[in-house]
């Protein structure tokens, strides 16, 4: 199968530039300071960002200053992220998605961070603070964090919705411990994003703590030569894909890049042993074509037991109840056992065909219905 691959990282740790066919997720620079006061000088996006008497950006100077403090905060530290929305047909900035310190009001930092988001109003409806939100969030827990903190005035209905539509744990209304007041607050983990289980295994998100596994494995060259590179990768290589997970994954919100977990004969959830993929299928040049692929790698000692077919069995169930119509697994020609795993999910053998990754590759399909 082929080797996820992460979107090339136009900047450095744990939160590379991400790209979809609607948004981009990168850095903020000086030259989106037209687009920054455009958003913060109006009242119907600051009266949900600030305390009362709000404040309008006045002029471009301000929202340099403002952008200058974002990168600060990120060159402070490495866990905090604020990346600008640009639409892609229009190529604006409309809005922010964030990873901040949230310090307690009666007690400092303390360890938690808020994910947030905002847009301008024209960009609103359009899915585009969910997408961006969900995407931050999954390199979020990718860099090592457990836990995120959304917190909204308890009127912000727009928030909560999307807050809903990411799967946060929902801590209803109450006294807002960061800012004062009462507030809609919100729990975002991990498993809120990915988790799927078998009677065997648990699939979840992979983090920085599976570095170690993923170097691993893809240092091995009877597992290395499946993958798109065809060769043992480096760790560097391994910890850029790694990275790059979430961008691989796409925004749809039931694909994903799962590490392989089983569970131990007391029923606890032991490490991972290889990587499940549900991902876009990646057009060769020229092509139209708009797939979604499964895919799975597995250490040597974790193959002979079915793990594979397991795993992938649940992607197809979690494909059909997220709405994805079918699936499509791509091999290399000469790799038995991916086909052998093909043929045990019931997919239609296609043949060998150009229309992936640039290459010509033996490919299967399956409808999930």
């Amino acid at each position: 199968m082929s080797t996820p691959q992460g979107p090339v990282a136009n900047d450095t740790g744990w939160y590379p530039e991400v790209t979809t066919d609607r948004l981009r997720l990168r850095r903020f620079d000086h030259g989106d300071a037209a687009d920054v006061l455009a958003i913060h000088s109006r009242l119907d996006v600051v009266k949900w960002l600030d305390n009362p008497p709000f404040h309008l950006m006045a002029d471009e100077d301000e929202a340099r200053e403002r952008i200058d403090g974002y990168l600060a905060a990120e060159a402070e530290d490495p866990l905090v992220a604020r990346r600008a929305i640009e639409e892609i047909a229009s190529g604006r900035v409309v809005g922010s998605v964030l990873l901040a310190r949230c310090a307690r009001l009666d007690g400092g930092f303390v360890g938690e961070y808020e994910l947030g988001w905002h847009l301008h109003p024209d960009a609103a409806g359009r899915g585009y603070a969910t997408q961006a939100a969900r995407l931050l969030a999954a390199q979020a827990f990718v860099a090592g964090h457990d836990e995120l903190v959304i917190g909204m005035y308890s009127d912000n209905d727009a928030s909560a919705a999307v807050a809903h539509r990411l799967g946060a744990e929902d801590l209803g209304i109450g006294p807002d411990p960061w800012y004062g007041g009462d507030g809609h607050n919100f729990r975002l983990r991990p498993e809120h994003l990915a988790r799927v289980e078998t009677e065997r295994l648990v699939l979840r998100a992979f983090t920085r703590h599976d570095l170690d596994f993923l170097a691993d494995l893809f240092s091995i060259p009877e597992v290395a030569r499946w993958s798109g590179a065809g060769r043992p990768r480096t760790r560097t290589e391994v910890q850029a894909q790694l990275a790059g997970q979430p961008g691989r994954a796409g925004p749809h919100p039931s694909t994903g890049v799962f590490a392989i977990c089983p569970r131990t004969s007391t029923g606890a959830v032991g490490g991972p042993v290889g990587v499940a993929m549900l991902v876009p299928l990646p057009a060769s040049a020229g092509s139209e074509r708009r797939d979604v692929e499964i895919g799975w790698h597995l250490h040597p000692s974790a193959q002979g037991r079915g793990f594979a077919t397991e795993a992938a069995r649940a992607l197809v169930e979690r494909a059909r109840d997220g709405g994805i119509s079918e699936v499509h697994a791509v091999t290399h020609p000469d790799n038995a056992a991916s086909q052998a795993v093909c043929r045990r999910l019931g997919m239609t053998d296609l043949g060998l065909r150009d229309d992936w990754y640039d290459q010509t590759l033996r490919a299967f399909r399956l409808p999930t219905a």
